[in-house]
């Protein structure tokens, strides 16, 4: 009987003593994630444009989109507007079009799709399939160059005044959310949210 209280007390101290190993280990290990975590930037919008700049006023173009109607880009309006710019050859584009009416739609942007590329009939077809014929669609050379967009699928946000606020490549959600995010944080570009982190 002595044997086994003798046992069942040397079991709850190893017991004990585990845990409290365990919670040490624990302890650690969440530490080391946090450093980790501020290590790490933010997925977000990654910018390539050696044109725009944060803060400044977009390019103001005057022009007519696919069903003629006459648009202007940049300068003041009545909400923020963002720009998406894709290509009918793009797949990440087309998937990702849900993704930027929804995105828009919550964060009440005026959403803006140009293109350069292809036939303008193709572009009509393709906005009545997209079911994006009740947004802005420019095919323009022009807005391309003027926004300095290399890379797709990319999008610039700008405020009521015409100030780019963010811009970026964007491949998912997540890197057009970041494109508001950083609206709100005062921060144009991932770049330079590391810079000032860093600082």
């Amino acid at each position: 009987m002595e044997l086994t209280a003798d046992l069942l007390v040397a079991s709850q101290i190893v017991l004990w003593c585990a845990i409290l190993l365990l919670a040490g280990a624990v302890f650690a290990l969440s530490r080391q994630v946090a450093r980790l975590f501020n290590r790490i930037p933010p997925a977000g919008a990654l910018s390539v444009n050696a044109l725009l700049v944060s803060g400044e006023p977009a390019p103001v173009l005057e022009l007519n989109d696919i069903w003629g109607r006459a648009t202007v880009v940049g300068g003041p309006k009545s909400g923020l507007n963002l720009l998406f710019f894709i290509s009918l050859d793009c797949p990440i584009c087309k998937s990702l079009i849900p993704v930027v009416q929804s995105v828009a739609l919550s964060e009440g942007a005026d959403l803006i799709f140009v293109s350069d590329g292809g036939e303008l009939a193709a572009h009509r077809q393709f906005a009545q399939k997209a079911s994006v014929a009740n947004h802005t669609y420019l095919h323009s050379e022009t807005v391309g160059r003027g926004f300095a967009v290399g890379k797709l699928p990319y999008a610039v946000l700008l405020d009521t005044a015409g100030i780019v606020l963010s811009f970026g490549i964007v491949n998912n959600r997540e890197h057009l959310e970041s494109l508001f995010v950083a609206r709100d944080t005062g921060v144009g570009t991932v770049q330079e949210y590391v810079e000032q982190q860093t600082e």
